[in-house]
């Protein structure tokens, strides 16, 4: 099996089991700080799972930054995109076979109109993927930082993202947990944040950090020529202290 298969496979275990995850969550009912939790520990122990396969992405977003970072060539991040959606959409499924629909139609991300207008939600989900993605640039990408701290400086952005903006728009700063519950549930009126606020989130952090953070020196952790993915600790390095 060539790298790229096993990139893909990887996205799309790690998104399944992702998304699995917070709809299971919601089976406990409204409740902030399990979702949170839930969100960023999953997400903290994936990445340090099969980041060194994938680079750990399970998010269109992350790609779309990787992709304007010269991290992952264009055919790679398309591949990484199908793989996340479709394993989104069958970590939902999965869910609904075991529960039932109620349980993912209650995991959809939805803003409140009466709290927060479409634009509003838009620029939420956008501030806190915002935040996400720097942080992943920040310590993923850039070699200046100790590649040992990304897991958890991961995990802890979304858990912090998710408790700022789930009361307004469901906390997705993923367009794939939005589109995996919301096309088996079929609850699409939150589309307009949980898609196009973390993409124009991540073009932001990717913006900052390319022409302001990095100070134009590239400080791009080497890849070693593979461009299909961003390559974390090298094998048998250490991801505790």
């Amino acid at each position: 099996m060539d790298n790229l298969s096993r990139n893909v496979i990887a996205e799309a275990v790690g998104t399944f089991l992702l998304i699995a995850l917070m709809v299971t969550v919601a089976t406990i009912g409204p409740g902030i700080i399990p979702a949170a939790l839930t969100y960023g520990f999953a997400t903290a122990a994936l990445v340090a799972a099969l980041g060194h396969v994938s680079g750990g992405h399970f998010n269109p977003a992350i790609t779309l930054a990787y992709l304007l970072s010269r991290q992952i060539d264009i055919l790679a991040a398309v591949a990484y995109w199908i793989a996340q959606f479709l394993g989104a959409a069958a970590g939902a499924l999965a869910i609904m076979l075991i529960a039932d629909g109620d349980v993912v139609t209650a995991a959809t991300p939805v803003f409140l109109e009466e709290n927060v207008s479409v634009t509003g939600a838009v620029i939420a989900e956008a501030m806190a993927t915002f935040v996400l993605v720097l942080v992943i640039l920040g310590t993923v990408v850039d070699q200046r930082a100790p590649s040992s701290v990304y897991p958890m400086a991961i995990g802890i952005s979304v858990t912090a993202g998710f408790f700022a903006i789930a009361p307004l728009t469901g906390g997705a700063m993923n367009p794939a947990r939005g589109f995996g519950p919301a096309v088996v549930s079929g609850e699409w009126d939150g589309v307009a944040a949980w898609l196009g606020g973390p993409l124009i989130g991540a073009v932001l952090a990717w913006a900052l950090y390319r022409f302001a953070v990095s100070g134009g020196d590239s400080p791009i952790r080497d890849s070693s020529g593979n461009r299909s993915h961003v390559l974390p600790p090298p094998p048998g390095s250490s991801l505790l202290p």
